[in-house]
Order: C-alpha cells, then sequence, then structure tokens
C-alpha cells in the first residue's frame, strides 16, 4: 500500500521477492475489494508467467530498467494486443479486436513492465456515468473518467496505472483517491492506440503514490519512446525530485473569481502558502487568466460542442479502422442504438444524452468553427502560458480543480499535476451530488489536492514544487481509506516458502 518504486526495485534487486509475487500479491488484493470497488475491470491471465520471465531474465541479464518487472494497470480505452480486451467500459465493445495497440503499451512491455490489466472508468471516457465509487465514505463520487485507475493506486492494487485526460480525467480521480496524477504536456506521451474522445486534445498520463514515482515513470516512458519527436536528455524527470527547496521559484496562484472554495481548502491552501514561502519559494497573488470571464460567460452548449464533434468524427473512425467488429457497428448512431438494446448497459437507468447531442454535430457548422477560434485564444496568451508570461511565473497553483481551469490546461495542452493536501475534518456535513446518483462528494475524511499547472514542455519546476510540498505536507500519510485489502506482499512470499517446503 505505502511501497515506493524505490522500495519495490531495492526489493527485488535484493531477492526479498519477485515479481511474480509482486503479481500475486496485487491479484489477491484486487479480488479482496473489487466488489466494493469495482476499480478493475480485467486482469491479464498471462500476468504471472510474464512476471516469471522477467524474473528469469533480471538473475541472467539485469533488469532493462526501473520498471523491469512492475505491475501497472491500464485505462480501459488504452488499446492492447493480447488476451485482454479495450472496451471503453462499454459491453457495446465487447468482442472488437483493433488493428494495432497503443504505443504507450508496446513502449512499457519494452521497459520489462508487466501490463497486469484493465481499469474501469466513465463509461467512452465521461460520455456516460461513472461505474467505479470511492474508497474514503461508502458510495463516494470518484470523480471524472480515470476513476478506476486512480482508485487502483489509492487501495494499492497495482504499483502504478496509466490513464487519459480530455478535461480533468487524471488530476481529478487521484485528488479523490488521495495519490498524485500528471497529465503530461499534450504529445509528451504517445497517444496513438487510445479509444478517442478527441485525438486532437485527449492527453495520456500516469497516477502513483508520489511526486518522485510519476516522475521516474515519465523518465522511462520517455527514454523508451521509440517516436522521432521524442527527446530524453539530462537532466531527468526524476532528478528534479532531488531539490530540498524553492529558491528562485515564482509560483502564481490562479484566481477564479466565483468559484466556491469552501472552509477546509481554503484553510489547507493557506497553510500551503506558508509551506512553499518557507522552502524559499516567491508567491505571487491575483494571477489571471485573460480569457476565464469570457468562457464563464459562454452558454454551456459552446463549451461542449467541440469535444462532442470530435467525439462523433474520432470515435466513428476509430470503429471502422476495428479488424474485427462483432456487432457491425459502422455510426455513432449504431453504438448509441445498440447501448440502449444492450441489457448489460443499464439504460434508461444511465443514460446516453451527451452521445446523443454528439450524433447532431458537424465539423462544419458555425459553432463548431468558431469555438476552435477561442480556443486558440485560450491555448496561449488567453489562458496558462498568457497568464505565466505576465507574471514572469514558473508554475501555477489552485486550491481546487474547477472545470473551467482543467479546460483551460486541456485545450492548451499545458501538464497538470494534483498533489495530496489535506481532508475535511471530522464533523463535516455530507453533501452529495443529485447529478451523479446522489453520490457522496464531500464527507469527514474525503481528501483533496493542491493544482498545479506549468508551460509547455517545462518539465523542471512543475515537478519541483509539487515535490518540495509532498515532503514538507504529507498528507497521503494520513489517508485512511474505509475498506482495504488484507493480503500484503510479506504473505505472498512467506505463503510461498511454505509452499517450497512442504
Amino acid at each position: 500500500m505505502d511501497a515506493t518504486l524505490d522500495d519495490l526495485v531495492r526489493g527485488l534487486a535484493r531477492g526479498h521477492f519477485t515479481s511474480a509475487h509482486l503479481v500475486q500479491a496485487y491479484v489477491a488484493r484486487v479480488a479482496e475489494v473489487n466488489d466494493v470497488f469495482h476499480a478493475v475491470i480485467e486482469l491479464g491471465p498471462d500476468a504471472e508467467a510474464i512476471a516469471r520471465a522477467l524474473d528469469q531474465e533480471r538473475l541472467e541479464r539485469g533488469p532493462r530498467s526501473a520498471l523491469h518487472g512492475m505491475p501497472c494497470l491500464l485505462k480501459d480505452n488504452i488499446v492492447t494486443l493480447d488476451k485482454t480486451q479495450a472496451t471503453c467500459g462499454s459491453a457495446a465493445l465487447l468482442g472488437t479486436a483493433p488493428a494495432a495497440e497503443a504505443g504507450i503499451a508496446t513502449i512499457l512491455r519494452k521497459a520489462g513492465a508487466v501490463l497486469l490489466g484493465r481499469t474501469n472508468l466513465s463509461e467512452f471516457a465521461g460520455f456516460r456515468g461513472g461505474q467505479a465509487t470511492g474508497i474514503f465514505w461508502p458510495n463516494m463520487k470518484a470523480s471524472c473518467s480515470s476513476t478506476g485507475s486512480a482508485i487502483s493506486v489509492g487501495l494499492g492494487l497495482a504499483f502504478a496505472s496509466f490513464g487519459t485526460e480530455t478535461v480533468s480525467s487524471l488530476v481529478s480521480p487521484s485528488e479523490k483517491s488521495c495519490v498524485v496524477g500528471l497529465k503530461p504536456t499534450r504529445g509528451l506521451l504517445p497517444t496513438d492506440g487510445m479509444i478517442p474522445v478527441s485525438n486532437r486534445q485527449d492527453a495520456l498520463g500516469h497516477i502513483a503514490r508520489t511526486v518522485k514515482d510519476v516522475a521516474q515513470i515519465l523518465d522511462v516512458v520517455v527514454q523508451f519512446d521509440p517516436r522521432p519527436t521524442a527527446h530524453y536528455s539530462k537532466p531527468t524527470y526524476a532528478e528534479s525530485c532531488a531539490a530540498v527547496d524553492l529558491q528562485g521559484v515564482r509560483i502564481g496562484v490562479v484566481e477564479h473569481p466565483g468559484q466556491d472554495i469552501d472552509q477546509p481548502k481554503t484553510n489547507a491552501f493557506r497553510e500551503t502558502h506558508g509551506m512553499l514561502t518557507a522552502a524559499g519559494a516567491t508567491i505571487l497573488g491575483g494571477v489571471r487568466l485573460g480569457g476565464l470571464q469570457e468562457y464563464d460567460l459562454l452558454p454551456q452548449r459552446m463549451k461542449t460542442i467541440v469535444l462532442e464533434t470530435e467525439f462523433k468524427a474520432d470515435m466513428e473512425a476509430y470503429i471502422l479502422s476495428l479488424t474485427k467488429n462483432p456487432r457491425r457497428i459502422l455510426t455513432l448512431k449504431d453504438l448509441v442504438d445498440t447501448i440502449q438494446s444492450e441489457q448489460l448497459e443499464e439504460y434508461p437507468a444511465r443514460d446516453v444524452e451527451m452521445m446523443l447531442r454528439a450524433l447532431d454535430t458537424s465539423k462544419s457548422a458555425p459553432d463548431y468553427t468558431t469555438m476552435l477560434r477561442k480556443e486558440e485564444y485560450y491555448a496561449n496568451s488567453g489562458g496558462f502560458e498568457g497568464a505565466m508570461d505576465r507574471h514572469d511565473c514558473d508554475v501555477l497553483i489552485a486550491p481546487a480543480g474547477s472545470l473551467a481551469l482543467q479546460a483551460f490546461a486541456a485545450v492548451g495542452g499545458n501538464p497538470a499535476m494534483s498533489v495530496p493536501m489535506g481532508f475535511y475534518p471530522e464533523g463535516t456535513k455530507i453533501r452529495r451530488d443529485e447529478m451523479r446518483g446522489g453520490l457522496v462528494s464531500v464527507a469527514p475524511g474525503i481528501p483533496f489536492s493542491l493544482y498545479l499547472y506549468g508551460r509547455r514542455h517545462g518539465k523542471s519546476q512543475l515537478l519541483r514544487v509539487p515535490y518540495v510540498f509532498e515532503q514538507l505536507c504529507g498528507a497521503q500519510k494520513r489517508a485512511k481509506p474505509y475498506f482495504l485489502p488484507e493480503t500484503d506482499l510479506e504473505d505472498i512470499v512467506f505463503s510461498n516458502r511454505k509452499a517450497r517446503h512442504l
């Protein structure tokens, strides 16, 4: 549950346990809690055999990378060519087969990682409702589409997980599971081979327990990325996590007028200011994104028109690329019809409203082209890049991840992170999201995070700031999920030793 990548690398190197032991432990832990949280859709049947082969390779030739033999989980929209299926959480796509697997899956295999299985998500990455629940309160809202990926790390069901973000889908679930979520600069990690929302805006990222783990994973993935556009040079991302202070770093506090920040978050954010200042950072208040007020005043339809239009076009292109399509789904309309007639899809209890809106879109529509022009402004001078230029900031922070701020980071391709900051205290009044089936959104012990935003390809400070903050705050160590798996690594190791002596 608390193991870092460094811990696991040391244990494997010293022979305290094997990669096969890790797979056995994680599989046992999934079995103990998955009926409650529904975090994992499917486990790879060959994972343990692959781990054993990697154990042997370690003995004979040494590890390929820091991820050698490390079990990782993939979100169910990341396509692989193995015995698991990517269906974006939908029964409608069961039995389909892709033409090629995702670039990230190939990279992880080359680095020696074990692809343990698939995590649950809000179906079609948010175009239908969520299917997993949070770990800090019964029937808790897990938030946005990479829910299973975040829950799995929060419960120690895998060392790390990979997910995708179109808007907020990595950082927000990570907040709710008290883990670290990173959406790198869009395009830094390969996005080919994913079931899309928007090929233009989708980004690949990952979730782990600590900032250093996130940085080390990024180092390995970029190192093994075969794309001609991939760059890997010193200093590495992990070297950003050797910092002991923030001397010379300028941190801007993003203002979002009208955003409701409750008192526990306000108090924790005030303490965060003090920590960052004590560490030597210069804190600049009153940073505003130039286009944020205009965006807030837009009709809701304009805010969603681009993604709904691109979902239709890109999903249909993905469907047509399949090499196996048993239901003969050829269009988004076919997909919606299948969902509405498939009992496992739980329609109409779980609606298809967003998909129906997407049906009525076209890339030639004036609203779509108008909003694309606005997004160009929001991505540059009217967004995070412009704000950091005007205030000469290295990093921007916020006490909460409003959808508007997340949208600006998304259209700009800016990196975003969430790092645990605190918890709602005892006596907090329970609040429910009535729009999402009454799921609990606020309750005692539910975590919240510091949100950080950086410049495109500005790697050093975005990781340095959260790393120092994490050392000073240590919120992860205070996390108390309401239900935990019981099997631990030592149980598996001792059980295997006992079996060998019988």
